[in-house]
């Protein structure tokens, strides 16, 4: 994925004219709205299944793509093929960007395939979630008048789902995609970190941070999640997780994934994963309103860093 080239005039130009001051005030932003994101999962998850490679998927991307340009943020639909254990199919990653004063960049994940074979699946929580948190961020950021110093990128990934026990060449396939490209233009050394947002509503939240995440930005991730007052949601955990920050660590960019892996009927359990369970009645505006509140103060910080402090 080469960066428009249009975004990199941009930020110069935006370095030039919007350049920050010593006395430029802070960004005041609006309180998140958990409501308006669950709103947005509730919107997606009438497409489902929307499983890679199926009507039900393309759909769903085309639905977000829509989405993130009637909040005014500049939107590709980018199609691909790849070859799963069930053959070659045609996924779709939907990209937004919102540039910023710099040649920086900052990539914000979600997936939003559902896993195949189960019926009925709204995927809410997973993958529902994590999209209707980027969707309200979007939304928040195309409003807002103040440019960001490290530029955002959204990216709404196809095919996380592995169906095959993720073998290699199996599922991540969006984000395989994406970071496969930025390595080829050499445009992975200008992006800052990578963090993704994945099955981040249920009721009862608590963050299981995965061991295969980059350290500095897990201490960034509990500092956001201090200043929030949700410090007490957090763990970082022994288990290393195969989901779609892998591909970008993998070519040299920090990158975390904000997980609670603990989606079930009972505090600890995890039975709610992947079955029909997985509905809009398992998941809450509250959780996501703490999920995105969290990512906000963290993207204040590393993509507004001279007014956020």
């Amino acid at each position: 994925m080469a960066l428009p080239l249009r975004l990199c005039v941009f930020a110069v130009i935006a370095s030039v004219l919007l350049g920050c001051t010593p006395d430029q005030e802070r960004v005041e932003w609006p309180a998140f709205d958990g409501q308006r994101a669950y709103a947005e999962v509730e919107a997606l998850v009438q497409f489902s299944p929307r499983d890679a490679g199926t009507p039900g998927g393309w759909k769903a991307a085309k639905h977000i793509h829509q989405r993130m340009e009637s909040f005014g943020i500049e939107t590709d639909l980018d199609t691909f093929t790849d070859m799963t254990p069930d053959g070659e199919k045609t996924m779709i990653n939907v990209v937004g960007t919102v540039p910023g004063k710099t040649p920086r960049w900052i990539i914000l994940g979600s997936h939003f395939d559902t896993m195949p074979g189960i019926d009925p699946f709204q995927g809410a929580n997973d993958s529902g979630s994590s999209t209707g948190i980027l969707l309200e961020l979007a939304r928040m950021l195309g409003a807002s008048q103040t440019v960001p110093e490290v530029g955002i990128i959204f990216a709404f990934f196809d095919g996380e789902e592995g169906i095959a026990g993720y073998i290699p060449g199996d599922g991540l396939h969006g984000s395989r995609h994406m970071a496969r490209q930025l390595a080829e233009t050499g445009d992975h050394k200008k992006i800052d970190a990578m963090i993704l947002l994945d099955m981040v509503g249920d009721k009862d939240l608590h963050f299981t941070v995965p061991y295969n995440s980059e350290r500095k930005l897990v201490q960034e991730v509990f500092k956001a999640a201090q200043a929030t007052g949700h410090r007490d949601r957090f763990s970082l955990t022994r288990s290393v997780i195969t989901d779609d920050h892998v591909p970008f660590l993998e070519i040299g960019i920090p990158a975390i994934d904000l997980i609670d892996f603990k989606f079930g009927s009972e505090p600890g359990l995890n039975d709610h994963w992947h079955t029909e369970a997985d509905n809009l009645g398992n998941i809450s505006a509250e959780s996501l309103g703490i999920s995105g509140t969290i990512t906000l103060k963290l993207l204040e910080k590393l993509a507004f860093p001279a007014i956020s402090d």
